[in-house]
């Protein structure tokens, strides 16, 4: 009988996920917060407060699914929050691609594509790295690659350098071991306030297209310089929406992008997503995605639901309370020890 993986047996499988849960306590992410499921150590629910950058100061909600091969398969992330966001896709679409090993998101699904490509096969050819560390884009392997878009390869090799030295940028490099989980979370983090890992995600990867095209046309507008359009949407992108309002036409354009960007007459139907006027969509729905997710209502009414994290709403006086409640365990813990 041919001796079985440890790593298969669901007891060791449960028992690594709790010794990554538990390392977290000492060692997660900032403003990254999580819970186990009772009973069921393969769902974390979490919350992220983005404290800097396009996102802040949202309050996020997601979830994380450990599929049973993990870590040698992703895992699926999931927000419950509805956040505009060019990695997230919409509450109420699906997202379909032509890679196999990708699978569909499911709706408020996160793509990790860009991030870990050792994860998905197609993905992995796209970003070798010279050395452990750094993020690079090889030009030569590159699709549809344009004269234009060669000449501006070595601009987007240095930016993909420059925030591979940051700190959230290790989890960019294709790694030998499988990316851990504290990786994971940076990364996502890291989505939401670090504008630079926005601005070097390809189109390819994006899970919500409509947004990463109106991300750019917000930082181009800032005077931002991007890595150059190297992917069509039209041949690794469907959208179907639940409703059946978002399909594409027979221009190949899809009709959600013509409601997003306010556009439905004969004469725009014949363009392409990434001709549409993007300008300042991006701005109205983050602003809008932020707003509501430090809601009262998403904070600590009913659209809450029933997470496992939840929030008291507390006066100021009994947060004061709160507030020097923990100073005096902090300073209790940090006082020296006397020897006798």
């Amino acid at each position: 009988m041919a001796p079985r993986s440890l790593s298969s047996i669901s007891a060791v499988r449960k028992q690594n996920l709790l010794v990554e849960f538990s390392s977290l306590k000492s060692a997660s992410p900032q403003g990254v917060f999580l819970s186990l499921t009772p009973g069921d150590a393969t769902i974390w629910s979490g919350v992220i407060f983005v404290r800097k950058g396009p996102y802040a100061p949202s309050i996020l909600r997601f979830h994380i699914y450990f599929p049973p091969k993990y870590p040698v398969l992703a895992p699926m992330v999931t927000f419950s929050t509805d956040v505009f966001h060019p990695l997230i896709t919409p509450l109420t679409t699906y997202l379909y691609t032509t890679d196999i090993q990708d699978g569909g998101l499911p709706p408020g699904g996160f793509s990790l594509r860009h991030g870990f490509p050792l994860w998905f096969g197609r993905s992995h050819a796209k970003l070798p790295t010279s050395e452990p560390g750094t993020a690079s884009q090889d030009c030569s392997s590159t699709p549809r690659q344009t004269s234009t878009s060669a000449n501006n390869c070595n601009s987007m090799n240095s930016s993909a350098k420059a925030l591979s030295t940051g700190s959230s940028a290790g989890h960019l490099s294709a790694k030998a071991s499988h990316p851990t989980i504290y990786e994971v979370l940076r990364y996502i983090r890291s989505a939401f306030d670090d504008e630079t890992v926005l601005d070097l995600t390809p189109l390819e990867a994006a899970a919500n297209p409509g947004a990463w095209h109106a991300w750019r046309s917000y930082r181009i507008k800032a005077g931002v310089i991007l890595p150059p359009e190297i992917m069509d949407i039209k041949s690794d992108h469907d959208v179907v929406s639940d409703g059946g309002n978002e399909t594409n036409s027979s221009q190949g354009v899809l009709v959600g992008y013509q409601a997003l960007a306010g556009g439905t007459s004969a004469s725009t139907q014949a363009r392409r997503p990434g001709e549409w006027n993007w300008e300042g969509v991006w701005e109205v729905r983050a602003k809008r995605g932020i707003d509501g997710s430090i809601a009262e209502s998403a904070l600590f009414g009913k659209e809450a639901g029933d997470d496992l994290i939840r929030f008291l709403k507390l006066g100021d006086d009994e947060v004061e309370d709160l507030k020097r409640t923990i100073r005096s365990l902090a300073d209790t813990v940090n006082q020296p020890k006397v020897n006798v």
